[in-house]
């Protein structure tokens, strides 16, 4: 009897492991990649550091930052949120269940002094340090709908449209994306950085893809001559395992391998390992909530990542758009997993095309695991880098219908757009781009959404119209 009710809770541990990971291939594929990513050992001159949360620097950076400070580098770590709105953080801080705005303040105070101590630690003093008090939980809606600063995002957890915070960069800020932006670049111009280390726009964190396009936005803008370091902390199957692993190697997501991004290691020494775990553990309330997770950054080396400027090819003939294939793919996705329900096949976004025709017609196709729903909106959205200003483009495919949202006060309005081609699992959209000869870039992506939920997202990237 005692053996069978062994062999029942197996049974349920391993249901609940197969329910979490979503890819056990793609698991077991992480566990036992071991090709070796080219070193780098020059953290730069002028080190910035721009991150989402009280914890994400030492994630991320502990070594770099540790190294910087041996060597006397000059180096700032600037946080986006205090990390506020987490909801079982929150609990377990405050030992409320069912925290209040109050509570969630509490925490965000905690995470700040959290991120102190950790800096401390790896030698970084406070005055290095710069919070800018924005919501947890909020950088993607600021990026994407509150951008103008009539209409401040609401946090989720602290319920407040201004930085409750009194050391931040700008106490009393209210929560837009420009406000964000302006703060980011003014911050880059007066350190004068030689390299920023940011987050990753594939990570499947809102908050840190968020960071990532506000950061790439502004080097962009500003037309910025630096080293761009991207670090990836949330992605299904990785790092793995979750365990404290210090002789063991951070290494790159096997199912990245045609995400355009270019990876590098940078080696730690024994010492900054230490130091790193060290730093970590300062955070107690995230080791309270997800000790392992956390211990599974604590490798020999750290992981960064650039981003290519991608080329939209100049084509002399359409292609055939009901072909098997997408033709002119320039990104892939990596499947969703178990999400096999026939809405998230619908809703997984696996590939994303684009070319360029009779030098203003651009054709961005996207591919999806099923057919296209009806009952899923997919949003396209661009910034667009022209010589002399910054113009944004926002669609929405909803049932068969494209819509244009004025989202922001340099929104186009009205630009000429085909009816979609539909084939099955693939879409083409034809955008009419005007004055592109004085279009500089194109920063894209796109998402999937059911029943108000972020389901699937095809990462920001910058791409360039080729000229002929």
């Amino acid at each position: 009897m005692k053996g069978k009710k062994l062999f029942i809770i197996f049974i349920i541990i391993l249901a609940l492991m197969v329910s979490y990971v979503m890819n056990l291939k793609t698991t077991f594929a992480n566990l036992t990649e071991k090709k070796p990513e080219p070193e780098f050992d020059n953290p730069g001159q002028r080190i910035l550091v721009i991150v989402p949360h009280p914890d994400d620097e030492s994630l991320g950076m502990a070594g770099v930052i540790q190294r910087a400070v041996s060597q006397n580098i000059p180096i700032k770590v600037v946080i986006v949120t205090n990390g506020d709105s987490y909801k079982k953080a929150a609990a377990v801080y405050t030992g409320h269940v069912n925290p209040t705005p109050a509570d969630f303040y509490k925490l965000g105070i905690q995470r700040q002094s959290e991120s102190i101590a950790a800096m401390s630690e790896l030698g970084l003093p406070k005055s290095d340090v710069i919070f800018l008090g924005f919501a947890d939980g909020s950088t993607r809606f600021l990026w994407s709908d509150f951008w103008d600063n009539a209409r401040p995002r609401v946090s989720g957890g602290t319920q407040a449209a201004y930085s409750p915070y009194k050391n931040v960069y700008k106490p009393g800020i209210a929560y837009t994306g420009s406000n964000l932006e302006n703060s980011i670049q003014e911050i880059i111009k007066s350190f004068n950085p030689t390299d920023i280390y940011y987050p990753l726009a594939d990570d499947i964190h809102p908050d840190h893809w968020a960071v990532s396009n506000f950061v790439r936005y502004a080097i962009t803008a500003m037309n910025l001559n630096v080293r761009q370091h991207m670090f990836l902390v949330h992605h299904p199957q990785w790092p793995v395992p979750w365990l404290l692993e210090p002789s063991k190697p951070l290494l790159p997501p096997v199912d990245m391998a045609d995400s355009n991004t270019k990876w590098q290691i940078f080696k730690l020494r024994s010492s900054e390992i230490q130091k790193k775990e060290l730093a970590i553990r300062k955070y107690k309330t995230q080791i309270a909530v997800m000790e392992p997770f956390l211990m599974g950054f604590i490798r020999e080396n750290e992981l960064f990542g650039t981003k290519p400027v991608l080329i939209i090819p100049n084509v002399e003939a359409l292609p055939d758009f009901k072909q098997q294939g997408l033709p002119y793919t320039l990104i892939k996705i990596p499947a969703g997993g178990i999400l096999n329900q026939e809405i998230y096949r619908s809703a997984d976004l696996t590939e994303l095309a684009a070319f360029y025709y009779k030098d203003h017609e651009l054709y961005i196709g996207m591919q999806s695991l099923a057919p296209f729903s009806k009952d899923v909106t997919y949003q396209l959205d661009m910034r667009l880098f022209y010589k002399n200003s910054i113009r944004r483009i926002d669609l929405g495919l909803v049932g068969k219908r494209i819509y244009e949202y004025k989202k922001a006060e340099n929104s186009f309005s009205y630009i000429p757009i085909s009816k979609p081609i539909f084939n099955k699992n693939k879409i083409w959209i034809r955008i009419n781009i005007p004055d592109t000869n004085n279009l500089n870039y194109i920063f894209m992506g796109a998402d999937s959404i059911y029943k108000n939920r972020l389901i699937d997202k095809i990462p920001w990237n910058m791409y360039k119209l080729e000229k002929k």
